[in-house]
């Protein structure tokens, strides 16, 4: 009666299916390096701050909107260059500026990249960062799975 009068939705009373939690996606460079991409800025905030150690890669689109990635290196002193370039392309091909034939994608040390106090999820800063500039094709990079 409530829902004919108007006072009720149609939809009031049933129970709403609380969908899970999605994790990271990851990739797995050619030379066998996991790759880390955040789907929203929460997911971003976590994988930056609660997964990734010191030594891991981080890589983000310059001055736009994007996923952090990051690149798992546990032992490596250091990456091979195409992982570098591959996980730059994730950067650019999960962020606004995918669009552009170029992107430029700042990298940098996790243990550099820091979040302000009060700053909002996926809200970071960081200094004395790398930066390439890269196209957005992962066409050669698989998606291994959604989860950490």
């Amino acid at each position: 009666e409530l829902q004919d009068g108007g006072y009720l939705r149609p939809d009031a009373g049933k129970k709403r299916v609380k969908q899970g939690k999605l994790s990271p996606m990851r990739f797995e460079s050619t030379d066998g390096y996991p790759i880390y991409v955040g789907r929203n800025n929460r997911q971003n905030d976590e994988l930056t701050f609660k997964f990734a150690t010191g030594n891991d890669w981080w890589f983000h689109a310059k001055n736009t909107p994007g996923s952090h990635v990051i690149v798992k290196c546990e032992g490596a002193e250091e990456l091979p260059d195409r992982t570098f370039e591959e996980a730059g392309r994730l950067a650019a091909y999960y962020s606004k500026g995918r669009e552009q034939d170029k992107v430029e994608i700042d990298y940098i040390q996790k243990k550099h990249v820091k979040k302000p106090a009060g700053g909002k999820p996926g809200f970071v800063v960081y200094y004395t960062n790398y930066s390439l500039m890269i196209d957005d094709d992962i066409s050669g990079l698989q998606l291994v799975n959604d989860s950490h």
